[in-house]
C-alpha cells in the first residue's frame, strides 16, 4: 500500500514541518532540499505553470528522499484536481477556495465513493499501479491525497466558520496577497485589515483541531508562524536562494 507521508509526518507529533515552496523547480532541486533536511514541497501548477507531466517526475524526486508533497493546482475543478492527485502527491491545494460549496466541491473531487465522486481510477501512480493491493483495498485506503483550501477571498474569510465544519477538509492555506486584492488594496500584505482577517482566521482554525499552512519570508517569520501554531509552513525558493546568492555577493565584493 501507498504511504502518505505527510499525513505521516503530521499525526507523529504537533512539530510544525518546514517546507520549500517551489517557485521554479526541477527533480534535482526538490532532491537536493530533501538532503538539506526539509520536510515537505509545494509543487505549484497555478502561478508556475506545472504541468501534470512535470509534476510526475517531482513527487517521484520528493518520495525518493522522503520528503511530503504537496501540489497547488490550478484551479478547483475535478478533472484538474484529479489530475494531479494521481501523480501521488500527498496533498492538493486548491486556489480560491472562496465559499463552503467551493470547500465540499474540492473534497468532493478528491473522495472516493460513497464520500465523494473521484473517478475510481485503481491502476495510477497513487495506487503504485495496481501492483502491492486489491482495487477494494485502495479506494478503502487512507493514503490519498489531502485536500487543502487556499483561503484568499474576502467571502472565503467570511464564510469560514461553514468551511471549518466540512468534514474532511483540515488544511487551510492563508493567502494574504491575493486577499489584499480582494479587499481593493494589491499589494498591501501588512494593512491592519488584511492582518487582522488572516490572524483571526489562524485561531478559528486551529481552534477547530484543523491545520493552518503558511508562507513566510525568512526564518523569523517561520518562527512566529510556528509559534503562532501553524503546522506547515513554507519559504519559497527563490525567496531562500535570492537572499543567499545577494547575501554572497555583498560579503564577497565587500572592501
Amino acid at each position: 500500500m501507498r504511504v502518505n507521508r505527510l499525513k505521516e509526518m503530521l499525526a507523529e507529533s504537533d512539530r510544525p514541518l518546514f517546507g520549500i515552496f517551489m517557485n521554479f523547480a526541477t527533480a534535482r532541486q526538490v532532491e537536493f532540499v530533501g538532503h538539506a533536511g526539509f520536510d515537505w514541497v509545494l509543487l505549484d501548477a497555478e502561478h508556475d505553470g506545472l504541468t501534470v507531466d512535470q509534476a510526475y517526475e517531482l513527487v517521484i524526486a520528493a518520495d525518493a528522499v522522503g520528503l511530503g508533497t504537496v501540489v497547488r493546482a490550478p484551479a478547483n475543478r475535478p478533472e484538474l484536481l484529479l489530475a494531479y492527485a494521481e501523480t501521488g502527491a500527498n496533498s492538493i491545494i486548491a486556489p480560491h477556495v472562496d465559499s463552503a460549496a467551493a470547500g465540499e466541491a474540492l473534497v468532493s473531487s478528491l473522495s472516493y465513493p460513497p464520500r465523494g465522486t473521484r473517478g475510481l481510477g485503481s491502476g495510477s501512480r497513487a495506487a503504485n499501479y495496481g501492483l502491492t493491493q486489491t482495487p477494494s483495498q485502495y479506494f478503502a485506503d487512507g493514503a490519498h491525497a489531502l485536500p487543502a483550501a487556499l483561503l484568499e477571498d474576502v467571502s472565503a474569510y467570511d464564510d469560514l466558520d461553514a468551511l471549518l465544519a466540512i468534514d474532511g477538509l483540515d488544511i487551510f492555506c492563508l493567502g494574504s496577497g491575493d486577499l489584499s486584492g480582494s479587499l481593493g488594496i494589491p499589494g498591501r500584505y501588512d494593512d491592519p485589515e488584511v492582518t487582522r482577517r488572516v490572524s483571526a482566521a489562524s485561531d478559528a482554525i486551529i481552534a477547530a483541531g484543523k491545520i493552518v499552512s503558511s508562507s513566510v519570508g525568512d526564518a523569523a517569520g517561520a518562527r512566529r508562524s510556528a509559534e503562532a501554531g501553524h503546522r506547515l509552513i513554507a519559504c519559497s525558493n527563490s525567496g531562500l536562494f535570492g537572499r543567499a546568492a545577494k547575501e554572497y555577493l555583498a560579503d564577497a565584493r565587500r572592501e
